[in-house]
């Protein structure tokens, strides 16, 4: 947090993938707000570059009934059937963090991921239950918690980059840059030698380079960050002489919190100096004076609509661990741990917080992965994004089998339903995210 501000100086655009997730019997609701949502509110202060938020499909799921075929839905209507009411709380503060902030924004709703370096997911949750001899079988044939490949999903993010950059400017990073680059430099070189051959106007008009120290990040310094004066290219400025002669003195920018400079030159608008850095993006050369842009984008891919068994067989299974013959029904075990999981929030009310209950999980983790039904409609994404994906099933399983067939019991260090910011034991200023 400490370095964030000089992470997101001058960029053109953020995309924030840190969350924390918890999906345990007793989440951590302090590492929930610090993380989902304190840290959404730094980076919207620190920047003033549109943005690009990971969020989740969970916010507009009911635990009640199934989700099937969903498009994009306002959370607050599934406010009351939550299936994981603090991590859902954090993520939808987050959302309404951007949502009113001012910068242009993009939501994107990811649903859970597969892939090569997985160590937390549903998968790898079964591979550590195995033992590294059999697979547990739960449940009856039945539901499908829709899942996407890593890959697919950073095309998806990939897309959703390019799109807000070509709405926010003109630009379009698929195209290339070599006739504006040359138009760049030949501007550059006219305005260095007018101002080679122009003391006046060398005088007024150099600029000034202010070095902030990391330990100096303090509202004084952020300000001196962001209010830069923007100046322009001086290739044309042969027939616009006299805008120079009306800067007679020094100004400083800094005098007060609401300092513009003005700067007239026939028929020129005057503009103050915004609170950004200088970019391309915040550049007014670049802008195409649209309103602000805000949409939300649900994300999948072409992953089977299967059980987790079903679908990913290929995975699971290899030469030692194999599927278990028998297979245990999901209704009957689910209200049992459902009646345990009661007795053990009441003790908690009663007695305070008891340890072992963040190592277990909600019964909504398993009631959508073993039982519920719950895919999506990424159709908005397709038309808007152009997003396809770019590995079908075949190609994604391909890619990551020798992962998954080759992890062991020891290699998965926590279960994916646990808090997923571990601090290290004896350490107050690390921490790990899985």
């Amino acid at each position: 947090m400490k370095n964030l501000p000089n992470a997101l100086l001058a960029a053109d655009v953020v995309v924030n993938l840190h969350e924390c997730t918890d999906f345990s019997l007793m989440p951590d609701v302090a590492k929930l707000e610090l993380h989902n949502v304190e840290v959404v509110r730094s980076v919207l202060f620190h920047s003033n570059s549109p943005l690009i938020q990971l969020s989740t499909p969970f916010l507009q799921c009911s635990h009640r009934w199934p989700n099937v075929y969903e498009p994009e839905r306002d959370p607050i209507v599934f406010r009351p059937q939550w299936p994981f009411p603090e991590y859902c709380a954090s993520k939808y503060e987050a959302e309404k963090l951007v949502k009113s902030a001012s910068i242009d924004c993009y939501i994107v709703r990811s649903v859970p991921t597969y892939g090569e370096g997985d160590n937390c997911s549903i998968l790898t949750d079964l591979i550590y239950l195995s033992n590294d001899k059999t697979v547990l079988s739960l449940g009856d044939d039945d539901g499908h918690m829709q899942m996407a490949y890593a890959g697919n999903v950073s095309v998806a993010l990939w897309s959703a980059v390019c799109r807000l950059l070509s709405q926010s400017t003109s630009l379009d990073l698929n195209e290339s840059f070599d006739d504006e680059l040359n138009d760049l430099l030949t501007s550059a070189e006219n305005s260095f030698r007018y101002q080679q051959s122009n003391d006046k106007c060398e005088d007024n008009n150099k600029s000034r380079l202010y070095a902030i120290k990391e330990e100096d990040e303090n509202l004084e310094g952020y300000r001196a960050r962001h209010n830069t004066v923007r100046t322009s290219f001086d290739g044309d400025c042969d027939s616009k002489r006299g805008c120079d002669e009306n800067l007679t003195e020094e100004i400083d920018v800094f005098d007060n919190e609401n300092t513009t400079v003005q700067i007239t030159s026939g028929n020129t608008e005057k503009r103050g100096a915004h609170n950004a850095d200088f970019s391309i993006i915040n550049d007014a050369t670049f802008s195409n004076g649209k309103k602000r842009i805000f949409e939300i984008f649900l994300v999948n891919d072409e992953t089977p609509k299967k059980t987790v068994y079903n679908t990913y067989g290929q995975l699971l299974y290899n030469s030692k661990r194999l599927r278990s013959a028998t297979q245990l029904s999901f209704i009957p075990l689910y209200y049992i741990y459902l009646l345990l999981a009661m007795v053990i929030q009441f003790a908690i009310k009663l007695i305070g917080p008891l340890r072992f209950a963040t190592m277990l999980p909600s019964p909504s983790f398993l009631y959508f992965y073993f039982h519920h039904w719950t895919f999506f409609n990424s159709t908005k994404s397709l038309l808007m994004l152009g997003y396809k994906p770019e590995l079908g099933f075949k190609e994604c399983v391909n890619k990551c089998a020798q992962h998954y067939r080759e992890l062991r019991k020891k290699d998965v260090r926590t279960f994916s339903w646990q808090n997923s910011i571990i601090y290290p034991e004896g350490s107050c200023n690390q921490l790990v995210v899985r």
